[in-house]
């Protein structure tokens, strides 16, 4: 399982000093898109949980809310126990938008 980094590079960090915060702040200002279908609002749901935020829409990106690799296994688990698929974490990780990881979810379970 490959990991990625939740926290920004020094260049995309801003004077504030807190990535995590500003990252929120900019998912708020973009346009949201709700979840195009069952799958992709149930996953949204375990997200937003999980990660404590109101709202993930299809092109919200995990990352932006402060996502980790801890909480890539706790979303996964809790989506495994919900909807009774199995969900690799690295898809998270690497599919880090709703859409996307929704999508990857699909494809794993065909």
């Amino acid at each position: 399982m490959s990991v990625k980094s939740a926290r920004p590079r020094p260049a995309e960090q801003t004077r504030t000093g807190d990535p995590v915060t500003e990252n929120r702040a900019a998912v708020c200002k973009a346009a949201y898109e709700r979840p195009a279908d069952e799958l992709e609002e149930q996953v949204a749901c375990v997200i937003a949980e999980v990660l404590d935020v109101d709202l993930v829409g299809r092109r919200d990106s995990f990352y932006d809310f402060g996502g980790t690799s801890l909480a890539a296994i706790r979303i996964c688990a809790r989506i495994e126990r919900r909807l009774g698929l199995r969900v690799d974490p690295a898809w998270l990780l690497e599919h880090d938008e709703l859409a996307d990881f929704a999508e990857q979810i699909r494809l794993g379970a065909a």
